[in-house]
């Protein structure tokens, strides 16, 4: 993506700069270097996608906040450049990160992840305590009623809460 800045002067300069998410890739690529993460597994693995692949795929899908299945279907289909960064040959199926995520073990996810933090050196991490990964305004109009609850009125009161206590 190229980016024109206009200075005072009035020339125009133009600064080349990556993506945030082809930045992010890279960084987690680089943390499982130093964390010394293996490519695969075990040596019987099918050795179609990397565990570094996967973590980055799983951070990424965290990061753009879809589903496996828009994810991999919506997202992936359109960014040419990041699946080229990624390495990957072809796509994965949606089930593939849903099940890689249930037998690789947290603590390496943790790992990775803390390594990734301390990286970048992000000053505050937000999280969801349902870990599903979505966040609460993402709820269907329908559930809302059903607990009846607006979800989006208790999210302004939480974020102010947590203004007042930090100020």
């Amino acid at each position: 993506m190229i980016q024109t800045k206009r200075k005072k002067d009035g020339a125009v300069s133009k600064t080349r700069e990556e993506s945030r998410y082809i930045r992010m890739v890279r960084a987690i690529f680089k943390v499982c270097r130093r964390q010394a993460v293996p490519l695969y597994s075990s040596k019987y693995s099918r050795k179609d996608f990397t565990l570094w692949q996967h973590i980055a795929l799983l951070a990424l899908m965290q990061r753009v906040r879809k589903s496996y299945r828009e994810y991999v279907d919506d997202y992936l289909t359109t960014t040419e450049k990041l699946v080229s960064v990624l390495g990957l040959s072809k796509l994965p199926h949606f089930t593939t990160i849903e099940k890689f995520l249930l037998r690789v073990p947290g603590t390496l996810l943790e790992r990775v992840m803390g390594g990734f933090i301390g990286l970048t050196r992000v000053r505050s991490q937000v999280f969801a305590p349902d870990s599903s990964g979505f966040s609460p305004h993402h709820a269907s109009h329908y559930y809302a009623l059903r607990i009846k609850r607006d979800i989006l009125s208790s999210m302004k009161k939480q974020v102010k809460q947590k203004e007042r206590k930090e100020g």
